[in-house]
């Protein structure tokens, strides 16, 4: 790639490592809900795995967000072990998980492979300021940034949404259709006064 479109690169993977790290971030404490509020929650192993799962959560927002403010890779040293720490606790989760009760877990699959595309990424724009700078100081092509951003974002949602909706968290959420909805009566009716046509002042 030439040195006038690496610097655009770059931006874009920096983009998609903090945009997944972020959505791994928000899957985590999910799983850290479900863990510590869950069933079986005030059983130690499920509270240490709360503990942990919220640890890495509330490390992977600070990381990326911080990231994301800075314009750098910021901690490389020590993201990166940890995403790939990270990576193996899951696969280790859903191991056990298939082992034992014979079906994947959506969250954890999901936290797994947002983890990779962070470690992934990461661990490529690492590499390339080891070599050289590629023309890194130069000026990236805006266009060509927001587009990579849009693609970053879609791609992060479709991984992290099935793991947020297969969460504690995402299975007791209110549908989008029911929201500001008053509860109904035994005839199906809105429990609101004013909108029932019997009611009269």
């Amino acid at each position: 790639m030439d040195r006038v479109n690496q610097p655009t690169l770059r931006a874009a993977v920096l983009l998609y490592v903090y945009f997944a790290a972020m959505a791994a971030g928000m899957v985590e404490l999910s799983l850290a809900a479900g863990y510590l509020a869950g069933v079986g929650s005030s059983t130690a192993g499920m509270v240490a795995a709360g503990v942990a799962t919220l640890a890495a959560g509330l490390a992977f927002l600070a990381w990326s967000l911080w990231g994301l403010h800075r314009n750098a890779l910021v901690l490389a040293r020590y993201a990166l072990p940890a995403l790939a720490v990270a990576a193996a606790a899951h696969v280790a989760v859903m191991a056990a998980g298939v082992t034992t009760q014979r079906s994947l877990d959506v969250s954890h699959f999901a936290a797994l492979g947002l983890t990779l595309m962070a470690l992934a990424g990461a661990g490529w724009l690492r590499r390339q300021h080891k070599t050289n700078d590629g023309g890194a100081h130069g000026q990236p092509r805006t266009g060509r940034l927001l587009a990579a951003a849009f693609g970053a974002a879609v791609v992060v949602a479709s991984v992290a949404t099935p793991g947020l909706a297969a969460s504690m968290a995402g299975q007791h959420a209110v549908p989008h259709g029911e929201h500001g909805q008053a509860p109904t009566g035994e005839n199906g009716q809105g429990s609101n006064p004013a909108l029932d046509p019997g009611h009269h002042h």
